[in-house]
This record gives C-alpha cells, sequence and structure tokens, in this order.
C-alpha cells in the first residue's frame, strides 16, 4: 500500500487541484482560519518567498501556515499535504528555469486594491518571508542587505493601500499612490528575479565555504 503522505502529483496536477479546492470552498461560502486571503495567489506568494531562500526549507516549516487555507471538512489525509508539497516542488524547480507565478495584472488602482491579485501574493509572500527571515538576516553579507531590503520592500508592497502613502509620505515624494504602485508594478518582475538570484547566491557561497 503506497504512503499517502509521499504521493507525487504533477505540476499540472497539483496547480488544478487547489484551484478547484479554492471553488469549491468559495461555494461552500467557508471562511478559512487565517488572516491570509485564500486565493491561489496569496499560495503563489508564500511559495515564492519559501522556494527563493537561502537553503532548502523543510516542509514542516511552512505547512502549517498554508493547510487553513485549502484543508476541506472531512477529506482523505494527506490529500491537503500532497497538493501543497507537490506544488512546492514543481514552482521551486520552474522558479530555477526562470519561470515565475507572479500576477500579470497591470493597473496600479487594481493592484493596490484589497483583495486582488497583487494585494493577495504580497500578503503570501510576506508571510512566507515572515517564516524565513531570520535565515536571510544570518547569512546575508552586509554589502547585500540593503539590496534584499529592497526586493522586499517590492514584494510585499501591495500587501496595504497604506504602505504607498506612508512611503510617499516618509520620503517627502511628490506622487499619488497609485503613480508611486505604477512605478513599483513596472519593476516587479526585475525585482523578484533578482531576489531568486540573491538567493541562490547566498546558498552558493555557503556551500562553497563548507
Amino acid at each position: 500500500m503506497s504512503d499517502p503522505w509521499i504521493k507525487s502529483l504533477s505540476y499540472r496536477q497539483s496547480l488544478d487541484g487547489l484551484i478547484e479546492r479554492f471553488e469549491l470552498l468559495k461555494r461552500q461560502d467557508r471562511i478559512a482560519e487565517t488572516d491570509m486571503y485564500p486565493a491561489m495567489e496569496t499560495i503563489n506568494g508564500f511559495l515564492f518567498a519559501i522556494n527563493s531562500a537561502p537553503a532548502d526549507i523543510s516542509p514542516t516549516e511552512w505547512l502549517a501556515e498554508l493547510m487553513p487555507l485549502i484543508e476541506l471538512p472531512d477529506e482523505t489525509p494527506g490529500d491537503s499535504f500532497n497538493l501543497l508539497i507537490s506544488y512546492q516542488l514543481h514552482s521551486k524547480s520552474r522558479m530555477e528555469q526562470q519561470k515565475y507565478a507572479l500576477p500579470t495584472e497591470t493597473d496600479p488602482l487594481l493592484a493596490i486594491a484589497e483583495g486582488s491579485a497583487m494585494n493577495s501574493f504580497s500578503q503570501g509572500f510576506e508571510r512566507g518571508y515572515q517564516c524565513i527571515s531570520s535565515l536571510w538576516s544570518a547569512l546575508t553579507p552586509d554589502e547585500l542587505r540593503e539590496e534584499l531590503a529592497t526586493q522586499v520592500f517590492a514584494l510585499t508592497f501591495f500587501t496595504s493601500p497604506e504602505k504607498a502613502k506612508n512611503y510617499i509620505e516618509e520620503k517627502s515624494l511628490k506622487l499619488r499612490p497609485d503613480q508611486l504602485a505604477e512605478q513599483i508594478l513596472i519593476n516587479l518582475p526585475k525585482a523578484a528575479d533578482l531576489h531568486v538570484r540573491l538567493g541562490m547566491a547566498v546558498l552558493a557561497s555557503q556551500q562553497v565555504s563548507h
């Protein structure tokens, strides 16, 4: 008898399975027991943070954060775990091929709206990054910390409309929030790519030193 906890699913199976769950849970009007928005973009943002970390992160470090988003009542034990772990592994493999699951939003006003795809992605990334921020702090060389902070700022920018307002006030910028959001949105793919590359570089340096 095969072990349901280690069942391997294809990328398409795991992606479709997660999307199907979100649709089913929405029809059931079920409220997830988490403050993260229940959406595929939230999963993608969270796993983007986990997969770009400068070390291999055990599923035990992050599964509990995402499980409440997708669990179904009376489901077969292990189904949610299999979906998430399979999707995470495929996402990491695709990330290494520079295939990033970033939202395709181009309208800055929509991007900063609560519950939008971009808002969900940023919230997911922020939560995932919180899980491994101490790892980044411990391994990132001093000369790269500012670069890391810039990347994280861009990737978490859309967590709240207030972030744009606070940044404009702090820097005394003559911009509207949507104008700043537009600038961040344009540069987000580059920030995401640089974040992945930074994680790979820090990991490689650690492996060489050992």
